[in-house]
């Protein structure tokens, strides 16, 4: 199946939840933006609001840039949670998957990131958070566009 996510620009709309250890699931919802710059060249804007006691809002920009033919990309990020990232991901034939660490924290948490395609306008994403090799906080969300 040919990938929509992230090749194609576009709005998707995003309704889930934030998993934290001892808590019961907090129900979040936004949208991610994606942007082509030059052919291989993308930005993807993502915007969050959580339903807990501070409405708590997850911002995130990528910037990267995707080699078609390898089905492989690079990116850095800035996230309002958790700080500078860097990553890369790749392109399956089903999912695309991604895996990043934060960089100047001197921390060991890393995270990995599941994009699995039900149809051209629906991925079902599974973010988690590591540290070291404990799952910290997962993210369940239903992707529309």
């Amino acid at each position: 199946m040919a990938h929509s996510f992230l090749i194609e620009a576009g709005y998707w709309h995003v309704t889930g939840y934030w998993l934290k250890p001892n808590l019961a699931p907090i129900l979040l919802e936004g949208g991610i933006k994606i942007d082509w710059k030059r052919a291989n060249w993308f930005k993807l804007t993502t915007s969050l609001t959580c339903d807990d006691e501070t409405r708590t809002e997850i911002i995130y920009q990528y910037r990267g840039n995707l080699n078609y033919e390898a089905k492989h990309y690079t990116y850095v990020a800035q996230h309002s949670l958790l700080g500078n990232i860097e990553g890369e991901g790749r392109l399956g034939q089903q999912s695309i998957i991604q895996y990043y660490w934060f960089i100047g924290t001197g921390s060991k948490h890393k995270g990995l990131d599941t994009y699995v395609c039900l149809d051209q306008n629906t991925y079902y994403l599974t973010s988690n958070i590591l540290d070291g090799h404990s799952i910290k906080q997962t993210i369940e969300a239903t992707l529309r566009r």
